[in-house]
Parts: structure tokens; sequence; C-alpha cells
């Protein structure tokens, strides 16, 4: 698999298994990579892409954080934060386990595959406005 490949297969493994929680977005000033949680997402996900300084590729680094846990919670309200964490934690072993390296070429695709798609989604008309 390539690294186009797997960081499509990454992020149809997150979008989709988390129901739109998290999406992978591009930046606004320089193309960079995110991904973005959900307002009402308790735990996130953070991606960082770094160039790697001996093979000159770039390496997607993948991390999970708690966003909000405060407050008292009844056992339903417990049990959500733990699946949260549950699902997060299969996601940032997945993405270990994937080691996901793009080349240069690579990551201008996908970065342009992801801007064609948000582009799409704001030109589309949208019935009842």
């Amino acid at each position: 698999m390539t690294g186009l490949e797997k960081i499509r297969w990454a992020k149809a493994l997150i979008e989709e298994e988390s129901g739109g929680a998290y999406k992978f977005v591009v930046g606004n000033v320089h193309d960079d990579l995110y991904l973005r949680c959900g307002d009402k997402t308790n735990v996130g996900l953070y991606l960082t892409v770094q160039q790697n300084g001996k093979t000159g590729s770039y390496d997607c680094i993948f991390k999970g954080y708690t966003r909000i846990s405060s407050g008292y919670h009844n056992a339903k309200g417990m049990q959500k934060l733990t699946d949260e964490y549950k699902q997060a934690a299969y996601f940032l072993r997945e993405m270990e386990i994937a080691n996901i390296s793009l080349t240069g070429d690579e990551i201008r695709t996908f970065v342009a595959e992801l801007k064609s798609a948000e582009e799409q989604q704001i030109n589309t008309p949208q019935m009842g406005m």
C-alpha cells in the first residue's frame, strides 16, 4: 500500500466509523492537514504532518486528547465518555500500525482531493434555501 492509499484508508476509517465526529480538513493558510472534531466530542484526535529529516518523506503523527470531561456524570454519561475513549484508542492503534508516510507528491495530491471535495460541498445548491 502506498502512502496515498494509506491516508485515504485512514480518512475513510476515521470519518465513517466515527459517524462524522472527526473529519480530515485542509488549513486556510498553508494547506496543512488537520483533523476537525465535532462540537459534541469529548475526546479529540490530533494530526500533524512532519517532514522526516532523514528520508524527506512526510510522517503522519496521530495523537489523542481530552477536550471536555468536567462535571458529574451518571452511568449513561460515563459510558458515553468511555466509548469515546475506546474509539479514539482504536483509531490511534490503527494509525500507529499503518505508519503513514507520504511523499511530497502524495501529500499534495491528498490535499488537492480534500480541497476539491470541500469546494464541491460549498458549491452544491441546497434545497429550501
